[in-house]
């Protein structure tokens, strides 16, 4: 059995483009009621024991927080929700059932079940000036792939790092609540100088307040380290090769006497910090950054990185002795690396050892399966899990410009992937992709077409009223998406931005403004909002001005600076205000 939860099977391809949503499935049965009007009372109970007070908590406040309604106050109650556990809904599905006038009863398969199902019914409902209109969907529902994470990119002073703990929580929670399973972070060394150093101990803090947060939940725990990644105070003479690689330049190299060791010592370290909480997974990378390309590690990712990997999968054991071991091959016989073999490589070790690693994690810039895995077996036989880009392709600084929503380019990536994969782990560098991310969780959840999973988003959201005009200013700000600086995205200073044809930029800009003015004041001010509103202000100016950043977008640069808490943030996760570009 996974840890991420019992297998569901091999799940057949279909054409998400297609707008497939087929809602026939055996494991969703609907059976649509007509709605009960709106309710100004509700009580929220458990049944059974060990419920935790988190998801009865959750489901209130996410209610009274969208309409004047009275949760779990004295007196005769509109309408009685009872939260509940049934294991013989199995995977960490759910059930949403009437339980007689004026009683809702959802269960869930453990917390992770109950957690989706509250989410569900959540989604489905609709909250008005007038009190909570409860969801008519009923019917049960259970997850097609059984690994649904999401991995916090935790680096660059990005939001991840900086926002306000309570602000983090909350977001691990939303995320639960779409149908993520797992939440992967990263201590990334090249920041600090040791682990005792005192950024170092407070990143190790925070990083386990975001793991509690998963836990409390239900949801599953994971590291993500590098294969050769090292401090920022790393010995000089021990240091890697790294050529074409892109890295810090403070990776060792393993075949340096001495420095795997110091490098499996460093990881014990970190491995411990977290061993009360018993980390369920480890992903171990290679690339970008990190890698080696001496003699003797090359290539890489098919020689040097297995042989790390494989020290370090046993040293995370004896920590987390049931833990699993994710294998991840980011950018594997990359066409800028010099040295080729990577797939290869991996291959012929796993062909005589697969043992030590539980999953293959594949993925590239460019989104596509691997040539590799197009034409072979995934290797080892291990199932195989993705790595969906949702944060930087098309933009930098990553989010600088507000929202990034990718519907049709998730749909096209799910058509070649969804048949192969067990699930997987989008990269997240903050908030700006939260529309991306819940289309990830329900192609991860019942392969729901990336465009119904954005209607559900914005009636929960913004309102149904709403949700035409947002959509089609979605599509517009998605056709606009792709820019790169003139000169070079790492070639300063940024003035002009080069732009692809312009899909209407006016016209998405005039559709959210008129949005803006009919949203309810909490909807408007949320940060949901903001940022796809400012994207929409930003772009507008932008294809006005033929790429030219002119002041007008200053302010909108300084509110998604605000939003994101990125005021020390690098320039890769920073907004393009003036003091940066």
């Amino acid at each position: 059995m996974s840890i991420f939860g019992v297998r569901t099977g091999l799940c057949l391809a279909f054409c998400v483009l297609a707008g497939a949503n087929n809602l026939s499935r055996a494991e969703d049965q609907l059976a649509m009621s007509a709605r009960k009007g709106t309710m100004q009372s509700i009580r929220i109970e458990t049944e059974g024991n060990g419920i935790p007070a988190v998801l009865p908590s959750m489901l209130g406040v996410r209610i009274s927080e969208r309409c004047p309604v009275e949760v779990n106050t004295g007196g005769t109650p509109d309408l009685v929700i009872a939260l509940t556990y049934d294991s013989r809904i199995g995977n960490e599905g759910f059930r949403i059932e009437d339980a007689g006038p004026g009683h809702i009863r959802i269960a869930g398969d453990g917390n992770l079940g109950l957690l989706a199902g509250i989410g569900r019914f959540l989604r489905e409902s609709r909250y008005g000036q007038d009190g909570f209109e409860p969801g008519a969907w009923r019917g049960t529902s259970i997850p097609e792939k059984p690994v649904r994470g999401i991995y916090f990119a935790s680096h660059f002073y990005n939001y991840y790092q900086e926002a306000p703990l309570a602000e983090v929580e909350r977001y691990v929670e939303d995320l639960g609540l779409w149908g993520f399973n797992t939440l992967h972070v990263w201590f990334d060394m090249h920041h600090f100088k040791g682990i005792q150093d005192p950024a170092a101990q407070s990143m190790l803090a925070r990083l386990r307040v975001l793991h509690s947060a998963a836990r409390r939940i239900g949801m599953r725990i994971g590291l993500c380290v590098l294969g050769n990644e090292a401090y920022a105070d790393s010995p000089p003479e021990l240091r890697a090769e790294i050529n074409e690689l892109w890295a810090f330049g403070v990776e060792l190299c393993p075949a340096k006497p001495g420095a795997a060791d110091l490098m499996l010592k460093w990881f014990d370290e970190e491995f411990q910090a977290f061993a009360d909480l018993k980390l369920d997974s480890l992903s171990i990378g290679p690339y970008d950054q990190g890698g080696c390309t001496c003699e003797k590690c090359r290539p890489w990712g098919g020689n040097g990185f297995l042989d790390m990997a494989r020290k370090i999968a046993q040293v995370f054991r004896n920590h987390s002795p049931h833990g699993k071991v994710i294998l991840v091959t980011w950018l594997f016989d990359h066409e800028h690396h010099r040295f080729k073999g990577d797939w290869a490589g991996l291959a012929q070790r796993l062909a005589g050892d697969s043992s030590w690693a539980d999953y293959i994690l594949a993925g590239t810039h460019d989104q596509r399966l691997p040539a590799y895995l197009q034409s072979n077996p995934v290797p080892g036989g291990l199932p195989l899990v993705g790595f969906p880009e949702i944060s930087m392709r098309g933009m930098c600084p990553w989010g600088g410009f507000g929202a990034n929503p990718m519907p049709r380019h998730l749909a096209q990536l799910w058509a070649e992937w969804g048949g192969r994969v067990e699930g997987g782990f989008p990269y997240s560098e903050g908030l700006y992709e939260d529309m991306n991310k819940a289309i990830m969780a329900q192609l991860y959840w019942r392969g729901q077409a990336p465009e119904e999973t954005l209607r559900q988003y914005i009636a929960y959201e913004f309102g149904p009223p709403v949700e035409e005009d947002v959509l089609k200013a979605i599509h517009i700000l998605e056709a606009n998406q792709h820019r790169v600086w003139e000169g070079g995205d790492f070639k300063f200073p940024h003035t002009r931005l080069i732009l692809p044809p312009d899909s209407g930029a006016a016209a998405a800009k005039a559709l959210l403004q008129g949005v803006d003015t009919a949203l309810p004041e909490s909807a408007r001010r949320g940060w949901r909002w903001q940022v796809l509103l400012l994207r929409a202000l930003i772009d507008d100016e932008l294809f006005r001005n033929n790429g030219v950043v002119t002041p007008a977008c200053e302010p909108y640069f300084e509110e998604l600076t605000r939003l994101y808490h990125a005021e020390k943030a690098e320039f890769l996760v920073h907004p393009p205000v003036s003091r940066v570009r």
